[in-house]
């Protein structure tokens, strides 16, 4: 049988992959082997999905939740749910980093208090639902507001209030606790070098904690705050450090001692919510992909030009140039400097690759199942934006956009939807993905020596696994490939423009 011949079993009509000859009994089963991995992906898929789900019920158990305001600060206040004794409580107010929120910081609170404390999170300026623009005059009186707050409750004990604070958040404690030395403990994780490092006198009982892969800049500073102890993390960076039961361990021992408490529960809960999390998104994706591919049919992959290989491979080396040429132009263009540099970087690399597609004949590419609607596109995106965003919203940090400049999403959106188009434009399936991806790897070095704003040497991790999810689900879709756009460009662009905050002027 010819690599066009066809072979048809109970309705369905599945193409041998080009090249390919085939008898009835072997396409019958290429195409039985096909179906079951698909299967086997959706259903392991379903069960994921719902192991996260569960896991997501059993990270409440034990506690009581409140949700409360102070000015334009939302927070959540946590409590154990055996309240009987009446007995007044050690508070602990959490502070979160740039581009965090207080849901970043839930593991603080399932940990703490399961352990008898009042725990309190908030959204700081210009994170999360907190509308105010960020300022460090903003941040350190928002903090100081959630502080007096939280003393003034009846089951809190005044006299025994601490901070936590990571990243932006570890010097705003460090400030706030400095400035309010009836603070009983602060615990500083993972501080940056910094002019808030360097307060004195500094707050009483401070202990510094960070990561041993942090970036450079992070953690020496905690020796100059005159910290009375400071600790290492072995095996996590600036993130992963939040989630680490040793961080977890030393914050807790820390405050038992310094505050005088004596836990009700022994309890070390740092990863209570992000393995559902990572099991509901696995979950998620696993589900998308073995639908798609139950539905998929077989299509030939274009061969790859090699008598113009070296200038699609120049094109893919000269597009960062000018995608940083247009990064620094677009810097401070949007609300937050990072957004408009991802924007003008990706935007600018999209568009050279575009341009070099246009100047170099591309051999026709090979038929692909034809696009019935435009709603076939808008659903694939809305689907995948669900199965990522939500699971990163209940298990990790908050993407849901408030505040006025959402629109920022689409122009971020884009931005990604011309760096993909680019990539495909000039490049055959599978090339495409490997030009994306080595495109993104100029951004955290650009950021290492100060061509670009530093924080994106932070998320450009983040940004590459969303490409990543990408690519996985276009590679298993079967469709055309501008058809896949619109869901990699919001995959990518909704996280990375919500978490990060708005800029004060």
């Amino acid at each position: 049988m010819a690599s066009s011949a066809l072979a048809t079993f109970g309705g369905r009509t599945a193409r041998a992959p080009h090249g390919c000859r085939r008898t009835p009994r072997r396409a019958r089963t290429w195409y039985n082997e096909r179906m079951l991995r698909a299967r086997l992906t959706l259903a392991l898929g379903l069960v994921l999905v719902a192991a996260g789900v569960i896991g997501f019920a059993m990270a409440d158990r034990g506690l009581r939740i409140e949700s409360a305001r102070v000015g334009p600060v939302p927070l959540q206040l946590f409590r154990p749910v055996d309240d009987a004794h009446g007995a007044a409580r050690p508070v602990v107010v959490v502070a979160h980093g740039y581009a965090g929120s207080g849901r970043l910081m839930r593991p603080f609170a399932d940990t703490l208090a399961r352990r008898g404390y009042l725990v309190a999170l908030p959204d700081l300026a210009g994170h999360g639902a907190n509308p105010e623009r960020l300022t460090e005059q903003a941040l350190d009186r928002e903090l100081a507001a959630v502080v007096r707050f939280v003393r003034a409750l009846p089951d809190a004990d005044p006299a025994r209030v601490a901070l936590v604070g990571h990243s932006m958040g570890a010097a705003a404690v460090v400030r706030v606790g400095a400035a309010d030395q009836t603070i009983a403990a602060t615990v500083a994780i993972s501080i940056g070098d910094d002019a808030s490092a360097a307060v004195r006198p500094g707050p009483r009982h401070l202990l510094g904690i960070y990561g041993a892969f942090e970036p450079a800049g992070i953690g020496v500073s905690e020796r100059a705050t005159g910290a009375d102890r400071v600790v290492a993390v072995p095996l996590v960076e600036h993130i992963g450090v939040l989630f680490a039961d040793r961080t977890h361990h030393e914050t807790a021992r820390w405050l038992d001692r310094v505050l005088n408490h004596s836990p009700e529960r022994s309890v070390i809960a740092a990863k209570g919510r992000l393995i559902p999390g990572g099991l509901t998104l696995l979950g998620g994706l696993l589900t998308v992909v073995g639908t798609l591919l139950l539905r998929r049919t077989a299509t030939a992959r274009a061969p790859l030009d090699r008598d113009r290989l070296g200038l699609r491979l120049g094109a893919v080396l000269v597009a960062p140039v000018l995608g940083e040429l247009a990064g620094v132009a677009l810097t401070y263009a949007l609300p937050n400097t990072v957004t408009g540099y991802l924007t003008g970087y990706l935007a600018g690399c999209g568009s050279a690759l575009a341009v070099a597609a246009l100047l170099i004949r591309r051999p026709p590419r090979p038929a692909r199942p034809a696009l019935t609607s435009v709603g076939g596109a808008a659903l694939l995106a809305v689907v995948t934006l669900a199965v990522v965003v939500l699971p990163v919203h209940v298990g990790l940090t908050d993407v849901v956009p408030h505040g006025p400049d959402w629109w920022v999403i689409a122009v971020l959106a884009l931005a990604v939807g011309a760096l993909l188009a680019g990539a495909h434009a000039l490049l055959p399936t599978p090339w495409d993905s490997g030009a994306v991806l080595a495109l993104c790897l100029p951004m955290p070095v650009a950021s290492l020596i100060g061509a670009a704003p530093g924080f994106l040497a932070l998320i450009s991790p983040l940004i590459m696994v969303l490409i990543v999810l990408h690519l996985a689900v276009y590679a298993a879709a079967g469709r055309p490939w501008w058809q896949t756009i619109p869901a990699g460009a919001l995959t990518v662009a909704w996280p990375v423009a919500v978490v990060l905050p708005v800029l004060g002027r």
